[in-house]
């Protein structure tokens, strides 16, 4: 899927290939980031409600 987003990034904003999968690596990072930080809050909040 991301790199489907590096490819559009290059075609479309007509931006470099290392543009692109740099563009590619930083939304691989956020989304995995974001998914372990949700997790994390997630267990966090989870263990005073027991």
């Amino acid at each position: 899927m991301f790199g489907l987003g590096a490819v559009v990034w290059h075609w479309v904003m007509g931006k470099s290939w290392d543009d692109s999968f740099s563009f590619a690596l930083t939304m691989t990072m956020s989304a995995v980031g974001g998914q372990w930080i949700a997790a994390v809050i997630l267990r966090r909040a989870g263990r005073g409600d027991g």
